[in-house]
């Protein structure tokens, strides 16, 4: 039986995590609004030297193949897009709030969860694609975030270790095995973060049923293309101690993305690229 105390102790702890960081909320704020100026854009991400210079290296990297080297944030804006932008704005500080936690219990090497997270957000972009375009941006949110849950249950999962370890057969602790102990999940606990962070509701759906997208009522898409993605990052291996880790895919994915296990080397191998390119920066011609 679960234990309600602890589950009351994991929602508490829920409430009390702090909003984005002003930088990322006040983009994200600003992504959304009609009526916001480049210029706008470009003073609040400008105030953070370390957030501009990454965003920088991202915009300059193969993935995108812009025609120019880009050397300022109102550059970005011009070739990328708003919501590109925006995208690299949470990344970054995603990538920062992930690596302050130490995750080893999930199978995840030092800054492991933040890797897989990136990765799962381009293999969700790189799926978008595929079915249905107009997804991409908001794809990439869901997979960057789909484990943030880890970070609010990772204290409780380090206290509980051996009676985790009771209810599943692998030495990692499962999405299962939180269940019977808790109460809940990381998937549960990641959507009530984004519900906090004042994310839209198909991403709170899709955060939330990650694993299960066939119960997300309503935007099962959305909840499916992360779940695909996070099946390929994990065999990919992104972020494990391990290395790769082989899950089959579900019968509802396979019949609602019609990707099989015959077409994911495929899909594998396009995700990979897209990651190498991102590493690798890009020199344009002329």
């Amino acid at each position: 039986m679960p234990d309600e105390k602890l589950l009351e102790r994991i929602l508490e702890d829920v409430e009390e995590i702090p909003p984005l960081p002003g930088v990322a909320s006040q983009v994200m704020e600003m992504t959304n609004d009609p009526d916001a100026s480049a210029s706008e854009l470009n003073k609040v991400i400008s105030k953070d030297e370390a957030l501009t210079a990454n965003l920088l290296k991202l915009c300059n990297s193969s993935y995108y193949g812009l025609p120019r080297v880009i050397s300022s944030v109102t550059q970005a804006i011009m070739y990328l897009g708003f919501q590109t932008v925006r995208n690299m704005v949470l990344s970054s500080t995603i990538n920062k709030i992930m690596n302050e936690y130490d995750l080893s219990m999930y199978n995840y090497a030092k800054n492991g969860l933040a890797d897989h997270s990136f990765a799962t957000a381009v293999a969700s972009q790189v799926i978008a694609k595929r079915l249905r375009p107009g997804l991409r941006d908001t794809a990439f949110t869901g997979g960057l975030l789909h484990d943030v849950g880890k970070i609010i249950l990772c204290r409780f999962v380090e206290d509980h270790r051996s009676e985790l370890a009771g209810f599943s057969n692998s030495s990692l602790v499962t999405a299962s095995a939180e269940r019977e102990l808790f109460g809940t999940d990381h998937a549960e606990v990641g959507a009530k973060v984004a519900d906090n962070w004042n994310f839209p509701q198909e991403l709170i759906l899709a955060i939330g049923y990650h694993h299960n997208p066939e119960e997300a009522k309503g935007r099962p898409l959305l909840a499916v293309i992360v779940y695909l993605a996070n099946n390929v990052c994990l065999r990919l291996g992104n972020g494990l101690v391990g290395g790769p880790v082989e899950e089959p895919i579900s019968e509802y994915c396979i019949e609602s993305t019609g990707t099989g296990e015959e077409d994911l080397p495929d899909l594998i191998e396009e995700v990979r690229q897209s990651l190498e390119a991102i590493a690798n920066p890009h020199t344009p011609k002329g």
